[in-house]
């Protein structure tokens, strides 16, 4: 099966239209003249759906429909008579006492039921799954980034995530799984899967409901999200840095991995990286504020993350780590989260 025809006329089916991702990505896909097929857990929540509705091309081209990821076969009517199929949604598991396996089981079946629902279809031709750069990270038992550059070739040990204790481990080693059992069910079902690994999305969003990771970042590098700052440093302990990648960049590169005929596989997609002390630099000049530094940098590791494979095929990022950057906070500030 061959892709090529896919274009702006075409019919998609975005699953997990009320995130940040699957939002951004709706709207790009109607500002290039696709009809889309748009999937939330509940169309009646008007927070939710009422930007998307509002989108330019939204009436002429956009129809909602209620889908669980969980429960086998609610994706049929939204996947029906599209020809490309964008799988953004993330599955949480229910409950605050949440396990691995909870992580686990959520991912895959959710994942498998979105690709059933396409050979049902028998019309769609590729579908492009929104995976993470958390996939692309072999640690060895120490904790350290086993390989000297991350791309496409690098898989994350899920026995060494799951064997640790927080839930952002956890997050990785289900999308490890989810990744994996999508490529092979593609293979062996004959239908085109490719997958995109973005590193930490930000930049402004547009709808009700805020862009978490844009916003959640912004907070913690200045000194307000415990938590999250030391996932950040943790994260910055494998790599020497923490990659960006503004969301803008990611949803066109999921449309042009729809499109493209050649596209297969993995893709990495990250724009830029820095170590959290430049990035508190930044933030602020940005926002006139003292923000303060780290006593300790990383130690003369900065493990390099590899997009060529993505801009061999001749994709190009819009945005620098400084624009993606000043858009978060500016969008932040508009929206009342950040008052300074």
């Amino acid at each position: 099966m061959t892709n090529e025809g896919m274009n702006s006329g075409s019919v998609v089916c975005v699953t997990g239209a009320g995130g940040y991702i699957g939002s951004w990505l709706l709207k790009n896909l109607l500002q290039n003249g696709y009809t889309v097929h748009a999937t939330l857990r509940d169309i009646g929540d008007e927070k939710k759906c009422r930007p998307l509705l509002d989108l330019t091309g939204a009436h002429e081209r956009l129809k909602l429909f209620q889908a669980d990821l969980l429960q086998e076969g609610s994706f049929d009517s939204a996947v029906e008579g599209c020809q490309g199929v964008f799988h953004v949604a993330n599955p949480v598991p229910p409950g605050n006492e949440c396990s691995l396996e909870d992580f686990i089981v959520t991912s895959v079946n959710g994942v498998l039921n979105v690709m059933r629902a396409c050979t049902r279809a028998k019309s769609v031709r590729r579908m492009v799954l929104t995976s993470s750069l958390s996939t692309a990270c072999p640690m060895n038992d120490k904790g350290e980034l086993a390989c000297p550059c991350i791309d496409e070739s690098c898989w994350s040990d899920v026995d060494i995530l799951g064997s640790q204790t927080n839930k952002a481990a956890w997050y990785g080693a289900s999308k490890t799984l989810e990744e994996q059992e999508a490529l092979k069910y593609g293979a062996e079902n004959k239908l085109e899967v490719v997958t995109l690994l973005p590193s930490l999305v930000l930049g402004p969003w547009f709808t009700n409901i805020p862009g978490y990771t844009s916003l959640q970042t912004i907070i913690a590098l200045i000194g307000e999200n415990d938590l999250l700052y030391e996932q950040l440093k943790s994260i910055q302990s494998m790599t020497g840095s923490i990659a960006i990648v503004h969301i803008d960049d990611i949803c066109n590169a999921h449309i042009f991995l729809m499109e493209h005929p050649d596209a297969q596989a993995r893709y990495i997609c990250s724009g830029d990286s820095r170590s959290i002390n430049s990035l508190k630099q930044l933030l602020s000049k940005q926002l006139n504020v003292s923000i303060k530094l780290d006593d300790e940098e990383p130690v003369n590791r900065d493990v390099p993350i590899s997009s060529k494979k993505l801009l061999d095929m001749g994709f190009c990022y819009k945005y620098s780590l400084e624009q993606t950057l000043e858009e978060s906070v500016r969008c932040a500030i508009k929206n009342g989260f950040l008052k300074l």
